[in-house]
């Protein structure tokens, strides 16, 4: 995270309560480490039997800094993070439309969230759900914290470095963020350490917002370009900017739009729902497009066997009557990104040969607007080198048989054996030491997983080449939050509380998350302490008690 240009502490303007808090977190780790040190309290963490934990650095309140900067420059799209130009239409063939969605990059992490207005809800209050995704790795980059303040407690999810919530809630206010692409050009250097400051003491005043109306009061003053914030109290849903910001519809949107539009009422369990949806809204539309011209037309044989027709009838029967649902346990899910990964391969790879990226990874948007035609992208579907002129339908059916040949070699001709998280499978790898070896393997989470990189519960594609659906990133942190008694707040993330693997806490959280099982959480701290299996206290240094001693540990 260490950056030559990053300014010395004293030259930022932090407000005196930020600046405490992270001059007090500086030394709550740098007192740890201390005694690591000391100690060696710290030598079973496999990170530190292999990097001497006498080799790790104070920690400064500019770290802290740096991780708040390095967030919000991993909302920007990977090209602007890189510093790299957009790829643009100069490296376009002539005689082809130009197509913006082709070139696009995904940010680093996302943040999504939506509200429902009391009027709405079976508890007559709001709801407010947020959505972050991201790399999918252990130890998990948010942390669930319950932070008692002298103004009153904040419960939520934090980035380890940081001591403030970055979504979640206090006793009166909920808070949310929703991120969208900044053009380079109105962003091209990102985040300044000054944006990363102000981002920092717009935390620190939402914990202590009187209602939502004061939280995005805050937010218009100091929220960061490409970032929207949401808040609801008991009555009231705001957002700043008030007007949202004007932008095409993506897959998941219009999904959401259909759910939200399909309940009159909601609780949070129905929210939860939503959040936790599987089904694809690219699967429901392109499929259409793709197959409406194949249920009558006979196989190319590049199945090998007599019974390549029938395997092709059987596959295409099940896409006729599939909902689009990317369950883990079907075979549907498998054959159709199969199929469109083929697709996008046969329409792409004469003019970008050596862009493996752009004819390897599926690409739903630029392929939407080739299926249909729109300006005359059908065109992309010839194959610039041959003479005869290829239509979509034939590139359709081509790649339908390169996508069951390629199943048949892998599976057998069994379709009911194969199944969506048999190639869908979410590798969640220990990630402090970044080699990829024994220790790393074993200490890593591997589960087959349902959804697609445009679901409500997003999980995205790799770029390995022999496990082209392999799941690294997606969504590592969940909330549905209301601030009523009736309704409550809850809360999931991947992995554990813990960032060590001996610990019990390093990986408890794994299988609620897969199975969508929140953890409820209240700003009522008596409600923890009644069911807390113990509590450790860590009591601040002083002239009289230099050291942490054994008896402060229940």
């Amino acid at each position: 995270m260490a950056e030559a240009s990053w300014p010395s502490d004293e030259t930022l303007s932090v407000a005196p309560a930020v600046s405490d808090a992270l001059e007090s977190y500086a030394a709550g780790v740098n007192a740890w480490l201390e005694l690591v040190s000391a100690g060696g309290r710290g030598r079973g963490s496999p990170e530190l039997l292999i990097a001497d934990e006498r080799s790790i650095d104070a920690w400064t309140p500019g770290d802290s800094l740096r991780i708040a900067r390095s967030f919000l420059n991993g909302l920007r799209p990977e090209s602007a993070r890189k510093g790299t130009p957009s790829l643009s239409s100069a490296i376009i063939p002539s005689d082809r439309p130009k197509v913006l969605e082709l070139f696009a990059t995904d940010p680093q992490q996302r943040l999504d969230a939506w509200a429902i207005d009391g009027d709405r809800t079976a508890a007559g209050t709001p709801i407010l759900a947020a959505d972050i995704s991201g790399s999918l790795s252990l130890p998990s980059e948010w942390y669930l914290a319950d932070l008692q303040f002298s103004t009153g407690p904040a419960i939520g999810a934090t980035m380890p470095g940081v001591p403030f919530v970055i979504v979640g809630r206090n006793t009166r206010v909920a808070w949310a963020f929703r991120s969208f692409p900044v053009p380079d050009e109105e962003a091209p250097r990102g985040p300044s350490p000054v944006q990363a400051a102000g981002f920092l003491t717009m935390l620190e005043l939402f914990t202590r917002s009187a209602d939502a109306t004061d939280a995005i009061g805050v937010a218009a003053d100091m929220l960061p370009k490409g970032m929207e914030a949401l808040a609801i109290d008991r009555e009231t849903v705001a957002r700043w900017p008030k007007e949202e910001a004007v932008r095409a519809l993506s897959f998941r949107d219009i999904r959401l739009a259909e759910l939200e539009a399909r309940q009159s009422i909601f609780s949070t369990e129905g929210a939860i729902g939503v959040q936790r949806d599987t089904v694809s809204t690219v699967a429901r539309t392109l499929l259409p497009l793709m197959a409406k011209e194949l249920w009558f037309v006979q196989s190319r044989d590049s199945i090998e066997g007599t019974d390549a027709n029938d395997l092709r009838r059987e596959l295409l029967d099940r896409l006729a009557s599939w909902n689009g649902d990317m369950d883990r346990y079907s075979p549907e899910p498998l054959l159709f990104w199969t199929w469109l990964r083929a697709l996008q391969q046969r329409i792409l790879k004469d003019e970008f040969p050596a862009a493996q990226q752009l004819w390897t990874r599926p690409n739903p948007n630029f392929l939407y607007a080739v299926l249909s035609d729109r300006r005359g992208s059908a065109i992309w579907c010839d194959i610039r080198l041959s003479s005869p002129r290829e239509t979509c339908e034939e590139q359709v059916r081509v790649a339908l048989d390169d996508a069951l040949g390629w199943l048949v070699d892998r599976y057998g001709r069994d379709p009911s054996t194969w199944t969506w998280g048999e190639e869908h499978r979410l590798d969640m790898q220990w990630s402090p030491i970044s080699s990829r070896g024994l220790l790393t393997d074993l200490l890593s989470l591997q589960a087959p997983i349902s959804g697609d990189p445009f679901t409500q519960f997003l999980t995205s594609f790799g770029v390995e080449e022999d496990r082209p659906f392999l799941v690294s990133a997606g969504s590592n942190f969940q909330a549905v939050m209301s601030i009523s008694e009736a309704a409550g707040s809850y809360y999931i993330t991947p992995a554990g509380q813990s960032g060590h693997p001996l610990s019990r806490f390093y990986d408890n959280l794994f299988p609620s998350w897969i199975q969508g099982e929140y953890l409820a959480m209240s700003t009522d701290l008596s409600l923890a302490r009644g069911g807390a299996s113990g509590i450790s206290r860590l009591t601040p240094a002083t002239s009289d008690n230099p050291r942490m001693s054994e008896g402060q540990s229940e």
